[in-house]
């Protein structure tokens, strides 16, 4: 009996210590106790097999528990925001892998399909991906427009779905952070005032360059994509401060690829 006992008390010792030493985001708390910001949304992990392309989307016949989700997540976008009269969204993550640009195109997916006229800007043109997303070709895009080689008619490019467009990154550039901050790029958003309800802008990892936090200058507010069981508590506080030194206002978070049969009762 003593054996027993003993080795429940050591079992349970390790328990609290492997959780003690994993410091890594994996719940809605978390986010709120160790970011201090709201969460948004959980997004949950879609099974490979499942999955209808390698990136699921809520037009393309997504999971049902992967359309409510980002329902969800649309609307409290939406209440984070209420007196906006147009929405300039910046998502980006702490690293990469997180899964921010299939939180970026379902986000903009989900308000054109709820009416609003909606631009999609995939603003990493150091690893593009949303022309792979929604099939388009890669040029013309953002880097063409910013230099001067197209004209905005050209670049933004129709899709499937109604009242999205979508903005490709284009060539990929040199200079992105400098062409980001360019007057070029403020006037190029600002244009758009009476064309778009929701602007969504891709941009890059935080913690990898600066091109989210310039881009945020010319934003609403920023999304942050924490993927559950990857991201580090200490590498995400440090990402959030650097948008708060920069007086950059975060929406909040979405916390994505959440395994729905270990944490069941977030469903």
């Amino acid at each position: 009996m003593l054996g027993a006992l003993g080795g429940l008390i050591l079992a349970l010792g390790v328990a609290f210590l492997v959780e003690y030493v994993d410091n890594r985001l994996k719940s809605p708390e978390e986010i709120r106790a160790c970011l201090g910001i709201p969460s948004l949304g959980i997004i949950p992990e879609i099974d490979g097999s499942k999955a209808t392309a390698s990136t699921p989307l809520l037009h393309n016949g997504a999971p049902q528990a992967f359309a409510e989700a980002f329902r969800a997540f649309r609307t409290n976008v939406l209440f984070s925001s209420p007196d906006e009269a147009r929405q300039t969204l910046v998502v980006t993550s702490t690293g990469p892998g997180e899964g921010k640009t299939l939180v970026a195109c379902n986000l903009a997916i989900g308000f054109a399909l709820a009416g609003q006229r909606v631009l999609l800007i995939d603003a990493d043109m150091r690893r593009p991906r949303g022309h792979d997303v929604f099939e388009l070709q890669q040029e013309p895009g953002l880097s063409n427009l910013l230099v001067g080689d197209v004209n905005p008619s050209e670049a933004l490019r129709k899709t499937s779905v109604a009242g999205l467009r979508v903005l490709t990154a284009g060539r990929v550039a040199p200079n992105p952070a400098e062409l980001l901050g360019s007057k070029r790029f403020k006037d190029f958003l600002a244009s758009l005032d009476d064309l778009f309800d929701t602007i969504i802008i891709d941009t890059p990892p935080a913690m990898v360059v600066t091109d989210s936090l310039i881009a945020s200058r010319v934003a609403t507010g920023v999304v942050f994509v924490v993927g559950a069981e990857m991201t580090s508590r200490y590498a995400a506080q440090t990402a959030i401060a650097q948008f708060a030194r920069g007086r950059t206002r975060v929406l909040g978070a979405a916390l994505n690829r959440v395994q729905l049969e270990k944490h069941s009762y977030y469903y």
